[in-house]
This record gives C-alpha cells, structure tokens and sequence, in this order.
C-alpha cells in the first residue's frame, strides 16, 4: 500500500514538473521570428515598440539579402515567421509561387496588399539628392532639367554623378525598369549619367558615404527612407522631389507558410498597421519631412503580377545589358 502511495506521489510531481516547465510547442508559441534588409541598429526603434505590443514574447530579427529572404520562405520549415521586403517585385514573386500564408488586417487599403498575402506598410518615394555648388544656375526640379544640366556641362560633372548599381541592388533595379516605362527621357539620362563617367556604387549606403564624403555631387533615384535613416546631410545640400513625378515602392511583409509561429507574425503585421506605431516606424526610417510635397506628383508603384514582368530572366539580362552600355561604355 506504501509503495502504491510513493509510486502516485512521484507520478503527480512528475507531472507538476512538465506543466510548470515550457514545453518545445510553448516556446515555439513564444518565439516570433522577423527578417529584412534593413541593419539591426537601424531597426531596433522598431524592434523595441513590437516588443511592447507582445508581452511575454521572445522577439528576435536577423538581417538577410532579398535573395536569402525570398529562398528561406519558400523551405517547408521557413527560419522566420515574417519578413519585411524593400523589394515589393521579390516577394510578388514567393506568393505568386504560392509561399505565402493570407490574413485580412483592417485599415490596411485595397492598393497596398495583393491577394491578402503581400502587404505594404509605407511607401517610398525616391527622390534626387543635389550638392548646390554643383548648379550655379539652378537647381534641376525635373528629369529634363537633371538632363539638360549634365549634357551642357560634362566637364563639370565629370566623375561626380553617382549612382547605385542595379544589377546587384534590387530596389534600384525596380526603379530603374519602373522608370524606364513612365518616361521617354530615362534612356537619355542614363546617357548622360555615362557621358560624365558616373560612379557605380553596389549599394545605397555607399552611395550617400561616397556623397557624404564630396566625391560626388549628384544622387539620382534615392530612396526617402535611406536618407531619413542616415542622419542629417552636409550644408549646402538639396534633397530634389522630381517635380514631373516621384516614384514611390511599396514596403513589404509577408508571411511564409512554413512558418513555425503564424499566430504571432499576424500579430506583428497588425502591429505594423497600428497608428500606435508609426513614431517607431519614423524612428526607422519610414516618415516623411514636413516639407514633403510631392504628394500630387507620387506614383506609387503597385502591388500585383506586373512587377515580375522585368524578373523575367531574359528580359532582365537584356535590361542590364543596355543599361551597362549606356552608363559604362
């Protein structure tokens, strides 16, 4: 009878023990998983306040290429459990191969999600970024002006434009190809760009470095967000809204299905979508000056299966190729 009574005791605080202590499903349950390209300094304003709005859970981000972001979501057991794209075109792409897991968050406009799977939380206008000594005259307010300006001046800007390579930096890319179907003049500007030997820069962080540090004078196709995060710019600089239209790309979240915590990454979508979160947001780069007026002439690009016409892989090779003879050759 002692032994039956020591056995039942022991087997009740064995399984006292495996209630009180976290089971792998609950600390799965915890665990919420977000990757982007953005750097972990610049995101940690942004990382703090989701943070605040799950109590309890364990929060984590890794910073990844839109390439690694875009082939970890499609594994059946994808590292992450949300991911946030400066490329709207790359994660089109993982949910149009089905790779995408759906919700329906409201306040969150018809024009800034497809399909219920891709959402866009900000949009980002680019814009030109001037050095005023460069332009005694006047300063150029549209693309034709920009190009006007180089062409009657190649030796003044010889060597002094800069620009960020689009064969490895994927928002400039798009902004490259979505340019080259809203105007006429982009080919004539790239002409420009390699008739005063511009310099080719692998990414936009570069890019203001270079121009932070005087090596260049003119920024074409930046993006709102690079600068706002990069901290004030040297005196005697213009941030130049083009005045015949902005391009705006859409910022991205997406959920993979593989995904090990969905419950958790719709929370953090919700979040994104909070008003409660926008001075975090501006914290991080995503915020408009108060002197931004480029909102009559904004277009933003869209969400939906057009952007992965120029993904095509022929049709991207033969992008690249005109575009490397206009500013390299």
């Amino acid at each position: 009878m002692r032994n039956a009574l020591r056995l039942r005791n022991a087997a009740l605080c064995l399984l006292l023990i495996g209630w009180m202590l976290p089971t792998p499903a609950m600390a799965q349950d915890r665990a919420v998983r977000l990757a982007g390209v953005i750097a972990e300094e610049r995101i940690a304003p942004l990382m703090a306040a989701l943070a605040a709005r799950l109590p309890g859970a364990d929060l984590s981000y890794v910073r990844l290429s839109s390439a690694q972001i875009a082939a970890d979501a499609k594994r059946a057991h994808a590292p992450f459990d949300i991911a946030l794209f400066s490329s709207p075109d790359i994660a089109v792409s993982v949910a149009n191969e089905g790779y995408a897991a759906g919700d329906e968050p409201t306040g969150i406009a018809a024009d800034a999600q497809w399909r219920h799977e891709v959402f866009g939380f900000w949009s980002d206008p680019a814009v030109m970024v001037l050095r005023r000594d460069a332009f005694p005259d006047r300063m150029p307010r549209t693309r034709i002006e920009l190009v006007r300006a180089l062409e009657q001046n190649n030796g003044r800007f010889s060597r002094r434009v800069g620009i960020v390579n689009i064969g490895i930096d994927d928002v400039s890319y798009l902004l490259a190809s979505q340019d080259s179907i809203r105007t006429s003049l982009y080919w004539r500007l790239m002409r420009a760009f390699g008739a005063a030997s511009a310099r080719i820069y692998d990414t936009t962080d570069d890019l203001l470095a270079a121009f932070r540090a005087g090596e260049v004078d003119v920024l074409y196709n930046v993006p709102l967000s690079a600068l706002s995060a990069g901290g004030t710019m040297p005196q005697g600089v213009q941030i130049a809204v083009p005045q015949d239209y902005v391009l705006a790309v859409p910022w991205t979240v997406l959920m993979p299905k593989g995904a090990a915590n969905l419950r958790g990454a719709r929370i953090v979508l919700h979040a994104l979508h909070s008003p409660e979160i926008k001075p975090a947001l501006a914290a991080t780069g995503f915020s408009y000056p108060a002197d931004f007026t480029a909102f009559d002439s904004l277009q933003r690009i869209e969400l939906g299966p057009e952007l992965l016409v120029f993904r095509d892989t022929i049709k991207r090779t033969k992008f690249l190729d005109i575009w490397f003879q206009m500013v390299v050759n």
